[in-house]
């Protein structure tokens, strides 16, 4: 990803620090383990704008955004600082690097909106859907937690949607295409658009969709 930053980096690293702990310097099982209620996860949160509305909508519950970028998720964190988001914080890592360390269930709902599609085979494994992957979420994941998936890319989802039956994991709910909606009571993020999501919604792009679990 390019991301222009200049003189801001410093700025959004001052004004979010109280929302952002960065993996790469701390350490991320140690953060993990700080973790003093279950939280709502986010992976690949980019510039924040989803998770930030989720955090508006539910104000009971813990969010965290996680990125690989640094200059990403800072701005992020201080967007979090500017709306008074105290329910919101954001880790940079890579999941590579930390999956393996988080292996206690902490996360009550967990996010992965218009990940990376990785389309060349060789690159598959790096998908964040690939069952490496959802063997760490499984372990990360309380029993009644749901996982929810949204992509543009109708090949990356049903490579997604047979490597969660493959992994052994129940999928409860399949969109291929859906219109807007309200978003719901639960902490089901379904109908709240990320800056992707409307992008493509504006293109005429479906949109696609599936809520699964690991099967305990």
């Amino acid at each position: 990803m390019r991301f222009r930053t200049g003189h801001r980096l410093e700025k959004w690293l001052e004004g979010g620090k109280e929302h952002l702990f960065d993996g790469y310097q701390g350490d991320p099982a140690a953060w993990y383990q700080s973790l003093a209620e279950p939280v709502a996860l986010e992976i690949g949160c980019g510039r924040g704008g989803f998770i930030r509305q989720m955090a508006r909508l539910h104000p009971e519950t813990q969010f965290v955004g996680v990125d690989k970028v640094l200059a990403v998720a800072a701005k992020a964190a201080y967007g979090a600082h500017l709306d008074g988001l105290r329910n919101l914080s954001f880790f940079v890592g890579d999941v590579d690097q930390f999956g393996p360390l988080w292996t206690e269930p902490k996360v009550k709902w967990l996010y992965l909106n218009f990940s990376d599609p990785w389309p060349k085979k060789r690159h598959h494994k790096r998908r964040l859907t690939a069952p490496a992957k959802l063997a760490w979420y499984a372990q990360w994941m309380l029993p009644e937690a749901w996982l929810e998936q949204k992509t543009d890319n109708p090949e990356f989802f049903e490579w997604s949607l047979e490597s969660f039956r493959a992994s052994g994991w129940e999928v409860a709910e399949v969109e291929r295409g859906f219109p807007p909606g309200d978003p719901a009571d639960t902490l089901s993020g379904k109908f709240v658009q990320t800056e992707y999501e409307a992008r493509f919604r504006q293109q005429g792009q479906p949109i696609y969709y599936l809520r699964a679990r690991p099967v305990r």
